[in-house]
């Protein structure tokens, strides 16, 4: 069993936080990769750092190994009372489509300005008998108006971002992992951890 473990059971978002920790020097797997799924406690609706702490700290006590989960979501002004923290179940319960194409289908009469952006994502590492550290990290942009680019999924394919005029799904790894929400906390996370001598 690898020595860190990602606590997640949704396993695009553990293929793409592997990823991002592999790009900075760290080596973790999904933890589905050695065990059977398990069942994660219920998530709450106002905070990125207590989810990701909740599901990193339940995995440590269930395998003794240290944990990584994350929590994380898309922020949109214009519509400002909907998404952040709750992204993810509030699309899955209105969805007639993807979670893209809900999301622009709330935004057909948005312009400009209007589809501005923010993907956060908190980071969370649990260790046996050691400390939890957090970090987090945000990208900023615009929604495009369709999907774009091959290179990454999800929100990547609508995640424009003005001054390269690509979404991020257009980038190679090499060039978008560094400028994601969660590539920047993998990164944080980890210079974190060599200062406290956690990791070479």
């Amino acid at each position: 069993m690898s020595d860190w473990l990602i606590a997640s059971n949704n396993r695009f978002k553990a293929a793409d936080l592997q990823k991002d920790l592999a790009f900075f020097g760290l080596t973790a797997i999904p933890y589905t990769d050695c065990l059977a799924p398990l069942t994660f406690p219920a998530e709450t609706t106002t905070s990125y750092v207590t989810n990701a702490i909740t599901k990193a700290r339940f995995l440590c006590r269930q395998t003794g190994q240290a944990a990584i989960a994350d929590d994380s979501g898309i922020e949109i002004p214009i519509l400002a009372s909907h998404l952040g923290v709750t992204t993810k179940r509030e699309l899955h319960e209105k969805a007639n489509g993807s979670d893209n194409q809900t999301l622009l289908a709330w935004l057909t009469d948005y312009s400009g300005t209007d589809r501005n952006a923010t993907m956060r994502s908190t980071l969370a590492v649990v260790i046996p008998n050691g400390p939890t550290i957090t970090a987090t990290e945000t990208v900023t942009g615009q929604i495009a108006r369709h999907d774009l680019g091959r290179f990454s999924t999800g929100f990547d394919k609508i995640f424009w971002l003005p001054k390269l005029g690509k979404t991020l799904a257009e980038l190679p790894d090499s060039q978008r992992i560094p400028l994601t929400h969660r590539g920047r906390a993998a990164q944080q996370l980890i210079n974190m951890l060599r200062r406290k001598e956690l990791i070479p």
